[in-house]
């Protein structure tokens, strides 16, 4: 139990790293632990035959008894399980491949790009720039034709303003939440500046806050949207990389069984892809049972009670149990990206009335285009049409 107790230790180790995930996780993990519980390892955790050479010398002497109908019997057995063996090689691979994919979900640039830019002051996509709106509001409602405010030069004032939103903080994080608060600073200045002289008053700083209110909205709506998004994302985050870890395990397992010790401690320190490379193609599996079979190619009986190649009915289920957890990430992923473009949708609706209400329809439609091929992307390389298949496969036998 050795193996298991790590595992669980290490996802557990995991949800620490991000407790308010703790109940999901083990809600979607409780059954395939209980599977593990509940059933008599037979394989690598401690599974040990007394008596072993008694008992092959006794199936040697049964089997010479045999008929030919039995003997038939026994080696159809044989191949079967020596092809979910073997075959169990692909649906580790596809189920890799898969998660690979997963694991790649920043790999949406061009998309997420787009939205990005939404929360540059400068961009104009949506038929406002907020760096040219807050200069003009800022001239109608403060400055008023004035050539000083309180004493500074107008130009000097506006370039205050301008140096504010153009910020490099605003400029290179993708966030909305800098815009805003560039927004808030500007604020902040014309009420210290009114504090300082008599050219701005309190209704001139409340008629700029009742200005500015729409792009704070707007911009906040931004921030609220990608938030969400990326919470979204840490959770599945967390999700994958216990899936990684329990198939990481149970190829650990099937190649132990097969070659036992032939990964030892040091082993946990490749990742899932470099530990199928150097220990679990479906070439070295094939070349391993070849080897264990011929020699002695006709005792199949020896074969089929041989610690060497058994295989576990258990292993079906914790197989099962991937896929559909594949499937299941695969499919949350897609819906955190349609919750995401949805909340946008609402929120450049919404500010329909500071823009260009055709260009923000535009926007809205090159998103809805990018995100469907960020979704046909995403589908091709998760190939799950691949790991049902390699799956259905394994269960055939």
């Amino acid at each position: 139990m050795k193996k298991l107790i790590t595992i669980i230790i290490v996802i557990s180790t995991t949800i620490t790293n991000g407790q308010t995930l703790k109940d999901s996780v083990n809600v979607i993990y409780k059954n395939y632990f209980d599977l593990l519980k509940t059933k008599q390892k037979l394989d690598t955790i401690a599974y040990k035959i007394d008596n072993f050479e008694e008992l092959m010398v006794s199936n040697n002497k049964i089997i010479k008894e045999l008929s030919d109908a039995e003997l038939f019997s026994l080696k159809k057995q044989l191949e079967q399980r020596t092809k979910k063996i073997i075959n169990t090689t692909e649906f580790v691979f596809a189920s890799n491949a898969s998660l690979n994919a997963i694991k790649q979900l920043d790999a949406t640039s061009d998309y997420l790009t787009q939205v990005s830019s939404l929360n540059n002051p400068n961009n104009s996509d949506l038929g406002f720039s907020l760096s040219h709106d807050i200069a003009n509001i800022i001239e109608k409602n403060i400055i008023k034709k004035n050539k000083k405010v309180n004493g500074v030069k107008k130009s000097k004032f506006l370039l205050f303003v301008d140096n504010i939103i153009k910020s490099p903080i605003a400029q290179t994080i993708s966030s909305a939440i800098p815009v805003v608060n560039s927004i808030k600073s500007i604020v902040n200045l014309v009420m210290g500046s009114a504090l300082k002289g008599k050219d701005i008053s309190i209704d001139d700083v409340i008629e700029l806050k009742k200005s500015l209110k729409v792009y704070l909205e707007h911009y906040e709506g931004l921030a609220k949207a990608q938030t969400e998004f990326e919470q979204n994302l840490g959770n599945l985050d967390i999700r994958k990389e216990g899936l990684i870890l329990l198939l990481t395990q149970y190829t650990k397992e099937r190649t132990n069984t097969l070659s036992p010790n032939s990964i030892p401690n040091h082993g946990k320190n490749l990742t899932l892809t470099g530990l199928i490379n150097k220990h679990y193609t479906e070439k070295m599996v094939q070349q391993k049972v070849n080897q264990i079979i011929n020699l002695k190619p006709l005792d199949y009986n020896v074969h089929l009670t041989n610690n060497l190649l058994l295989y576990p009915n258990y292993a079906l289920n914790q197989a099962k149990f991937i896929r559909d957890e594949i499937e299941s990430l695969s499919n949350e992923y897609v819906s955190i990206l349609s919750t995401y473009q949805s909340t946008l949708k609402k929120v450049l609706e919404k500010s329909k009335n500071i823009g260009d209400a055709n260009k923000i329809d535009v926007k809205i439609s090159e998103l809805d285009k990018k995100l469907k091929e960020v979704k046909i992307t995403f589908s091709d390389n998760l190939n799950l049409y691949k790991l049902n298949t390699t799956f259905k496969t394994l269960m055939e036998y």
